[in-house]
C-alpha cells in the first residue's frame, strides 16, 4: 500500500535520479486486474522521490510507453525547461533530462504526465508520484518524519471499472467532470495501516480526475501542519479539509484513543489507522513550524484579473482557450503580482505553474489560518472570486512559457489552460 522510496545516487554534488514509464497492470482487489500506466516497474503509480533544499537533482525520464508523454513536477520551482509541461515531451524509446536546484522549503509536491490533450487519461491510469522535499528547518525532527511508519502516503483516486475489470477513462464535459463511483487509496479498496500510538502524520494527494474531497476523522482532532507548499506557521486544529485535485494537505491524527479512520463526506471511511503501541510515538506538536513572509504586505508591481468559464466547444480563460501558439500572459521577472480569479460558471481547482502563491482574500474575507500558507492550487465554484499573490524572482525563459489552468482535468483537456512567460526588462 505504501509507495517505495526512491533516494538519489549520489554524483559529487549532483542527487541523480532514474524514472522510467511503461504499461503495467495492478490488482484492484475483487478480482480486477487493470491495465494501467506506473513508473519503475511498479504495478500502478511510482516510487516516492526525496529532495533536499539546496541540493541540485538530475532526473532522466525514459518513456516506454507506445505514445507521448511528458513527466510534470506539480508545485516545484524549477527552470521552464525542466518543468515538464507540454513543451517538454518524450516520444517512444525517448529519455529526457531535467535538471535544477531545489530551491524551496520541505513540502509535498508530485508529478504526473502533462502532455496537452492526454495529461487526464494518463493520470487517470496510473502515472503519478509523491515528492517528498526535506529542508533543515529544525522543527522538522520534532514532527512525525518515519516514511510508511508515522509519515503516512496517501493518494486518493476515485475509479470506475468495466465488466472485466478493466478502469473506464471517461471526460465528463459537464461543469464538476467526471466523478467515479469507487474510491482507491493508495490503488487499494478500503485500506488499512499500522501505525503508532500517538501522532500520525498523513501526507494527502488528490490525484483525482475532478473529484473533491472533505476529509475528517471519527475520533480526536484533525490538525493541519502544511498546504500544497510547505509548513504551515503553525498547526491548525480543523474540523475537516477540502481537497481538491491536485491539492496536497499534511494532516496530523492522534491514534492514543485508538483505532481512527479518516473519512469522506461522499465515500465514508478512506483509511483505517490502527494503533501499534510497541511503536515508536511522537506525543506532541511544537506551538510554530515555519515562517512565512506576508507577500500581501510587499509593494505589488501588477494586478490581473483571471476569469474562468465555459464556452462554446470547452472551457476558457480569459475567454481563450489552450493553445500552444500563444503566450497569454508576460510577466516581468523580480514582480510581486496580484491576481483577482473568478469563476464565471462551474467548479474549478486553479493552478499556476513554477510558483508558490498565498491567498489574501477569498469572496471578501481573509482566509482562515488553514489556508494561509504556501498554494499552488486554490478550489472556486461558480460565483466564487479570490485573491492570490505571488512573487516571480526565481527564473526566466524567453522560449519557453509555463502553464495555468484548471486542475479539474475534464476542463484542462476542455481547453482551460493557458501559457504565461517570465521575461527580464520593462
Amino acid at each position: 500500500m505504501i509507495p517505495p522510496l526512491l533516494a538519489p545516487t549520489a554524483d559529487g554534488d549532483v542527487m541523480r535520479f532514474e524514472l522510467r514509464i511503461a504499461d503495467s497492470r495492478h490488482v484492484f482487489g475483487e478480482g480486477r486486474t487493470a491495465t494501467t500506466l506506473a513508473y519503475n516497474g511498479q504495478s500502478i503509480f511510482g516510487p516516492t522521490l526525496l529532495w533536499r533544499s539546496g541540493e541540485f537533482v538530475s532526473i532522466e525520464v525514459t518513456n516506454d510507453l507506445e505514445e507521448i508523454t511528458t513527466t510534470h513536477w506539480h508545485g516545484a520551482d524549477v527552470p521552464a525547461v525542466a518543468d515538464g509541461g507540454p513543451w517538454s515531451t518524450i516520444g517512444p524509446d525517448e529519455s529526457w533530462l531535467a535538471e535544477f536546484e531545489v530551491i524551496q522549503p520541505a513540502g509535498t509536491l508530485w508529478y504526473h504526465p502533462h502532455r496537452n490533450g492526454t495529461t487526464a487519461e494518463q493520470v487517470y491510469n496510473g502515472a503519478a508520484g509523491m515528492i517528498i522535499v526535506q529542508d533543515d528547518n529544525p522543527t522538522a525532527a520534532m514532527l512525525p518524519r518515519t516514511y510508511g511508519v508515522d509519515d503516512i502516503p496517501l493518494v486518493l483516486q476515485d475509479k470506475e471499472f468495466d465488466d472485466d475489470g478493466q478502469l473506464v477513462f471517461e471526460i465528463d464535459d459537464s461543469q464538476v467532470g467526471d466523478l467515479n463511483d469507487e474510491l482507491t487509496v493508495n490503488a487499494t479498496f478500503n485500506p488499512f495501516v499500522t501505525v503508532p500510538e500517538g501522532l500520525v502524520r498523513l501526507r494527502l494527494l488528490n490525484g483525482s480526475q475532478a473529484r473533491v474531497y472533505e476529509l475528517s476523522v471519527d475520533v480526536g482532532p484533525l490538525i493541519k501542519i502544511a498546504g500544497d507548499g510547505g509548513l504551515l506557521e503553525a498547526p491548525v486544529e480543523v474540523d475537516s479539509v477540502e481537497l481538491a485535485p491536485g491539492d496536497r494537505a499534511e494532516l496530523i491524527v492522534d491514534t492514543s484513543q485508538g483505532t481512527t479512520a479518516l473519512l469522506d463526506a461522499d465515500f465514508g471511511r478512506v483509511v483505517e489507522l490502527r494503533p501499534d503501541a510497541s511503536l515508536p510515538a511522537i506525543g506532541s506538536l511544537p506551538e510554530s513550524l515555519a515562517e512565512i513572509e506576508a507577500l500581501a504586505d510587499s509593494p505589488i508591481d501588477n494586478e490581473r484579473t483571471i476569469v474562468l468559464d465555459e464556452v462554446p466547444g470547452g472551457w476558457a480563460i480569459n475567454g481563450s482557450q489552450m493553445d500552444m501558439g500563444v503566450v497569454n500572459e508576460t510577466i516581468r521577472f523580480g514582480d510581486t503580482e496580484k491576481w483577482t480569479i473568478s469563476s464565471l460558471e462551474g467548479i474549478h481547482a486553479f493552478h499556476v505553474h513554477q510558483t508558490q502563491f498565498q491567498i489574501v482574500e477569498w469572496n471578501g474575507e481573509p482566509p482562515g489560518p488553514e489556508d494561509s500558507g504556501w498554494e499552488d492550487t486554490v478550489l472556486l465554484r461558480e460565483g466564487d472570486e479570490v485573491v492570490i499573490v505571488a512573487r516571480f524572482d526565481s527564473y526566466t525563459n524567453p522560449d519557453i512559457p509555463y502553464m495555468f489552468h484548471c486542475h479539474i482535468l475534464d476542463h484542462e483537456e476542455e481547453g482551460m489552460m493557458g501559457q504565461f512567460q517570465v521575461l527580464t526588462g520593462s
